[in-house]
């Protein structure tokens, strides 16, 4: 049985935050590299929203996505975020069953 965990979700943000959400999102995509638990982390800009902003993730199971929720470094970002957030993320929790990734 397949125990990997996915994401994919949006967070939605004015204009003129975007830039700043993006750079502290992808500052915890690169503490997100010396996570072995964590194969994907991936922040996008929407092409068709200026206010929308998306991550997907790939973990080893679910738990080890909610123990990287509790490291101090993340929590950090995650306050420095919050405020620039407008509405509860949207998206879907995921079970992967297969495709490619390489990087």
């Amino acid at each position: 049985m397949n125990s990997q965990y996915g994401q994919v979700g949006t967070l939605q943000t004015a204009p003129e935050n975007r830039e700043d959400l993006v750079a502290i999102l992808t500052k915890a995509a690169d503490l997100m590299n010396d996570l072995d638990d964590c194969f994907l982390y991936y922040v996008s800009k929407d092409a068709d929203d200026d206010t929308k902003v998306w991550v997907m993730e790939l973990w080893a199971t679910k738990e080890a996505h909610n123990q990287s929720l509790t490291k101090p470094e993340v929590r950090e970002l995650i306050s420095q975020a919050m405020p620039m957030i407008m509405s509860a993320p949207s998206g879907a929790n995921l079970i992967p069953v297969g495709g490619k990734f390489s990087s």
